[in-house]
């Protein structure tokens, strides 16, 4: 056997070795579980906030922003990649989703005393600017010892039932509609509005008085 042969031998053992040993290390990493995935305030609101809300809607924690939002097109690809930045690394406390398909009703964030700090306002300013760019409601609630499913529900549901337009352009005619309805799909009460626009505008039609939780339309 060759001199050549054995160092060759030698060297390849020795980079095997180095091989084998970095692997081993790369893959011997461990790690601890954290603990609960909601503080203990976030716990208490969490269950006042399921209360909340209408059968039809499910509630999602701790949703990563950049799972919910993306950045807009047109940006090339530098500044995407910054918007992107901003977003992937945050996250909402509460997402309210549609039980049918899951797709995004609004967010709920859970403002405790850490958020008077100024890193928290700016984070928070942030977060604010990016869900009104997108179209998307957000929602504020303080962090308390006790929490009145009535106020989050009407907070949530209730007040902008009567305050906000559908997307179809109706007008609410009243709150409290003669008919003895209900909706099928959440339970609440079946309201009259008129459509202002469209082909069947001046039509009165009956609507969930949930909205924009719930879109149910009585056709």
């Amino acid at each position: 056997m060759s001199l050549l042969f054995i160092l060759l031998m030698l060297v390849l053992c020795i980079v095997f070795g180095l091989l084998l040993g970095f692997i081993n290390k790369s893959s011997g990493y461990s790690y601890t579980k954290i603990g609960p995935l909601f503080t203990a305030a976030e716990r208490s609101f969490l269950g006042a906030l399921q209360l909340a809300c209408p059968s039809h809607v499910v509630v999602m924690g701790k949703v990563r922003i950049a799972d919910v939002l993306k950045p807009a097109k047109g940006l090339g690809r530098k500044h995407w990649q910054i918007a992107f930045n901003k977003i992937s690394a945050k996250h909402f406390d509460f997402v309210l989703c549609d039980a049918n398909d899951l797709s995004i009703i609004a967010v709920v964030e859970l403002d405790d005393a850490s958020h008077l700090k100024p890193k928290t306002h700016l984070r928070d300013v942030f977060v604010e600017s990016a869900c009104e760019s997108a179209g998307l409601k957000l929602h504020r609630f303080k962090a308390r010892a006790k929490y009145s499913v009535d106020d989050i529900r009407n907070q949530l549901f209730v007040a902008e039932s009567v305050v906000t337009p559908m997307a179809t352009d109706v007008q609410q005619l009243a709150i409290d509609s003669p008919n003895n309805k209900t909706c099928p799909k959440c339970q609440s009460q079946l309201i009259t509005k008129t459509a202002q626009r469209g082909k069947n505008k001046g039509n009165e039609f009956l609507a969930c008085n949930a909205f924009p939780a719930c879109r149910y339309i009585d056709s």
